[in-house]
C-alpha cells in the first residue's frame, strides 16, 4: 500500500511514488485501501465534491436567539431566555426559561433551571422534568420556596394547554444550630383543565429524620402572579433551617 504524500484543500490525495522521490495520484486500489473515494481518476479523502461544513454548534434547522444559549442537533429552537441548552432533535426552550436544558426528542423547557427530557412522538406534548427549589426558614410560618432560591421564580403552568402532572418529590432540611436533618419523600398530582388548576391528591411517603423535628413540605395551586404550583415549607420557631426540594414531574398535555 502506497504512503500518502499530501492532501490539498480540496481533499485530493497524492501518494509517494514507487521510487520514493516523487508523487503520484495512485490507483483506485491505492485509494480504496485508505477508505477514500476514487473520482475522475483521482483519490479524495471525502465523498462529496465540495468540502463538508464543519459547524458543530449550529447544524441544519436550528433557531437560536437570546443570550448565551447553545444548541446541538437538528431542528431545535431556543426563542428567548439566557444560558439555555437544547440537545437532540426538535427540542424547544421558550417563555420563562433560563439556565434550562431540553434534551432528547420533542422536549420543551419553559421554567427557570428546568431539566426537561422527552422522546415523544409528538412535539411539545409530553416530557419528564426536574426542578430544584431552595430557601431558608427561621420560624414555624408556612414559607414558599422558589426555583433556584430566586424570589418569585416559580413553576408556572402554561395555560395554552389542558395538562396533567404527576409529581414525585424529595425534600431535605438541615437545622443549622444542631446539624439535625429532616427528609421527606412523597408524591402529588395536579391537573389544569377548563382554566382551573386543581390538586387531585397528595400522598406523603417516608419521613426520615435525626429527631422529632416537626417540619412540613406541602404544595398548593395559585392564580396570583400567574397560574402556578407553590412549594411551601414550615420549620420551627428558633430553628434556622436550610431547605432543598427537588420535583420530578411527568407531564402530558394537549391543546
Amino acid at each position: 500500500m502506497k504512503k500518502i504524500s499530501s492532501i490539498d484543500n480540496q481533499g485530493k490525495v497524492l501518494f509517494v511514488d514507487e521510487k520514493g522521490t516523487g508523487t503520484t495520484e495512485g490507483t483506485k486500489a491505492d485509494c480504496l485501501a485508505y477508505g477514500f473515494k476514487f473520482r475522475n481518476d483521482a483519490c479524495y479523502c471525502y465523498e462529496t465534491v465540495t468540502k463538508p461544513a464543519n459547524d458543530k454548534n449550529m447544524p441544519k434547522g436550528n433557531v437560536l436567539s437570546g443570550a448565551g444559549n447553545f444548541v446541538l442537533g437538528v431542528g431545535n429552537r431556543i426563542t428567548s431566555g439566557a444560558h439555555n441548552v437544547a440537545l437532540g432533535f426538535k427540542n424547544l426552550i421558550k417563555r420563562d426559561a433560563q439556565n434550562a436544558i431540553a434534551i432528547g426528542k420533542n422536549a420543551y423547557a419553559e421554567s427557570f433551571g428546568e431539566f426537561a427530557y422527552s422522546c415523544s412522538r409528538i412535539e411539545n406534548r409530553a416530557k419528564y422534568s426536574v426542578y430544584q427549589y431552595d430557601g431558608i426558614t427561621t420560624d414555624d410560618t408556612r414559607t414558599e420556596l422558589y426555583l433556584g432560591g430566586h424570589d418569585n421564580v416559580r413553576f408556572n403552568i402554561n395555560t395554552d394547554y389542558e395538562s396533567a402532572y404527576a409529581i414525585d418529590y424529595s425534600a431535605v432540611a438541615l437545622n443549622a444550630v444542631d446539624n439535625q436533618i429532616w427528609t421527606e419523600y412523597g408524591r402529588c398530582t395536579y391537573k389544569y383543565c377548563n382554566s382551573t388548576l386543581t390538586e387531585v391528591g397528595h400522598q406523603k411517603g417516608t419521613t426520615i429524620r435525626d429527631s422529632a423535628l416537626d417540619y412540613v413540605c406541602d404544595f398548593a395551586p395559585h392564580t396570583h402572579e400567574g397560574v402556578h404550583i407553590s412549594v411551601d415549607v414550615t420549620g420551627e420557631a428558633g430553628h434556622t433551617v436550610y431547605w432543598n426540594v427537588t420535583l420530578r414531574i411527568t407531564e402530558v398535555r394537549y391543546g
